[in-house]
Formats: C-alpha cells, sequence, structure tokens
C-alpha cells in the first residue's frame, strides 16, 4: 500500500488530495526518541528533499517512494486480501494511524470493503436470493482536533488488493479517459469536492516499521493464531505493525503537519461480521516514556460459528519488546 503520496484511492467525494492506503516502506534508521515536527500552513513546493535533509539534518517532509518489496522483514501473516470470491456476508477492514507527540494530534486512516461479491453493487435479484447486505467500499480519516472526513460508494468494482501484501486501492471516479489503477501506483494527486467537517486532506509519508507481531528477529506470527486461516471465530483480527517510524507531512483542513519518526501502529480485520460488543484501545505515546513503547488491547463478545445463539468473550492485551526487557507481554482472555 502506498503511504506515500496521494493517489486513486480516495478519488470521488474528497475536497482532498487522497492516496492509495498506507504501504510501509523501509526508510533510514534514526533512534526513536528523536521525533521532530514542524505545524504551518501548507506551501505549494515540497519542503526540504530526503537527500538534503541526510546532508543538512534538517526534517524530511518528502519520503522516497520505493515499491513494495516482496517477503519484506516483519511482514506478519494475514497481510494480504482475504476475500475468497464467493458470496458468503464478508467485509475487511485497514487500520493506520500516525501520532505526533509534540504537538499531541493523531491521524486515523481507516479503509473498508463491505460484501465485495456485489462489486456493482446489490440488484433486485441478488437482494431475492441473498437477502439485503451493505456493499461497497469506504475511506474515512479522524485526524487532528478530532476532526473527520469519510469517502464512500456502494460500487467497489474499482477495488484491488493484493492477496499476499499490504497492498490496496480503489478509484471512486476515474479522470476522463483513464482506466482505474488495478495494482500500486507512485504518489499522485486527485481531487473533488465532497467535504465532511474538514475541507481537504492530503498527504505522503513513509513508515519504517520497528515491530510487527512477533519476534523481530523471527518469522512474524498471527495475532489470534493458526485458527485465523480458517472462517471460524470471525471477525479476525491481525496487528500488522505494533510500531513503527512515519516520516512526512499531512495537509488537514489547510494546515500543513510535518514530521520525522513519528510513532505509528497498523491493523486489520476480517470476515463474516463484527462483535455484538466490543471495546478497543491502542497507543504508541506515554508522557515520559522512552524507548519503543505500544500498547493494544482489544475484546468483544462474538457468534460462534455454526451456533446461532451462542457467543464467546475474548480478549487480548499486548505490548512489545520493552529495551530494557525485550520481551513481549501478551494476555489472551477467554
Amino acid at each position: 500500500m502506498d503511504r506515500s503520496g496521494s493517489s486513486e484511492l480516495l478519488r470521488q467525494p474528497l475536497t482532498a488530495v487522497c492516496p492509495l492506503p498506507p504501504r510501509f516502506l523501509i526508510f533510514r534508521k534514526v533512534p526513536i526518541a528523536n521525533v521532530e515536527f514542524r505545524r504551518r500552513p501548507p506551501k505549494p513546493k515540497a519542503a526540504t528533499s530526503a537527500s538534503e535533509a541526510e546532508k543538512t539534518g534538517a526534517v524530511s517532509s518528502s519520503p522516497v517512494y520505493i515499491p513494495t518489496p516482496r517477503d519484506r522483514e516483519l511482514r506478519t501473516p494475514h497481510s494480504g486480501y482475504h476475500f475468497d470470491g464467493t458470496a458468503r456476508v464478508f467485509f475487511e477492514g485497514w487500520y493506520f494511524k500516525v501520532s505526533i507527540p509534540h504537538c499531541r494530534q493523531s491521524f486515523c486512516f481507516m479503509y473498508s470493503m463491505e460484501n465485495p461479491a456485489f462489486s456493482d453493487g446489490m440488484g433486485v435479484l441478488d437482494r431475492a436470493m441473498y437477502g439485503h447486505r451493505f456493499t461497497g467500499v469506504g475511506a474515512q480519516i479522524l485526524g487532528a482536533d478530532d476532526k473527520y472526513i469519510c469517502q464512500f460508494s456502494e460500487k467497489s468494482k474499482n477495488f484491488w488488493g493484493s492477496r499476499h501484501e499490504l497492498m490496496l486501492g480503489n478509484t471512486f471516479i476515474a479522470g476522463n479517459n483513464s482506466a482505474p489503477p488495478n495494482g500500486e501506483l507512485p504518489p499522485q494527486v486527485s481531487r473533488s469536492t465532497y467535504v465532511q467537517t474538514v475541507k481537504t486532506a492530503r498527504w505522503e509519508y513513509s513508515t519504517r516499521p520497528v515491530y510487527g507481531w512477533g519476534d523481530v528477529k523471527s518469522k512474524q506470527k498471527s495475532t489470534a493464531g493458526w485458527l485465523a486461516a480458517f472462517p471460524v471465530f470471525e471477525p479476525h483480527w491481525q496487528i500488522c505493525m505494533a510500531g513503527g517510524l512515519s516520516t512526512g507531512w499531512i495537509e488537514w483542513d489547510g494546515e500543513r503537519f510535518e514530521f520525522e519518526n513519528a510513532p505509528s501502529y497498523s491493523e486489520k480485520n476480517w470476515g463474516g461480521g463484527f462483535p455484538r460488543k466490543w471495546f478497543w484501545v491502542q497507543c504508541n505515546v506515554f508522557k515520559g516514556a522512552s524507548g519503543e513503547v505500544a500498547l493494544t488491547a482489544a475484546g468483544g463478545l462474538r457468534q460462534l460459528a455454526g451456533l446461532a445463539d451462542n457467543y464467546e468473550n475474548a480478549a487480548l492485551l499486548f505490548t512489545p519488546p520493552l529495551p530494557s526487557t525485550k520481551k513481549k507481554k501478551k494476555i489472551l482472555v477467554g
């Protein structure tokens, strides 16, 4: 997925310039404590280039685009798109967050797919055969000062997702005489006229993973264990990146946020439905903490497969290795 650059993902109802959902790039290694930040009105010209920043030590707001490497380090299981092509009830959602400690602001990028078997929406015959279902693809951003922007279409025929890599995209409205892309693109710009709460959203940044899910030097693991490979105990949940460092910029309602080594996180859900009740907490920034710190806690009341009125409580609390202990803590409650 392309976290660097605006592109086809959010073309349509956004007066915003929007990118393909974030892709993780390998960026130069810098201590996590060295987070730099600038907040200012947007400028028409990009700031210091990556090469210039390397020489001068200035904050780089121009991450370099690199295609997603196959079998990259820290790639977790279930990074790819899970839709199996059948007409069963299905959704998949992706969540990416960048936190900027110095201004106490966060940006959350959320992408969702509902019942992709009906990529053109449901017709009368479809509803007669399968009943009513929500369909479509959506993109939401919850950003600085708790402002929000959303884009949604009931049709998902222009959505694409890699089966094995954390790469996906969608074209809401294609440009004149242009075919929607079906794969990863370099940074591009797209504009439209829909707004909700904020008038514009534009961003370009790259992310260097620090923790996936599992020991850093070992093969990464499934958050929910081997059962996540089967359509039971749905929805499934995968932490794709427990902690990472992002560098670049985000323009939000006319204001530009530039950052280097900002704490970042990503995860996803998929399956036949969401829990009846659920809770979720995630944080990568704690006052007074140093080093690489992250906390994720989630749980829900979910239905057991094949049993209409039988539910179970499941929860998990996770922190990645701290510099002093190098041991991760994982508590399962069932």
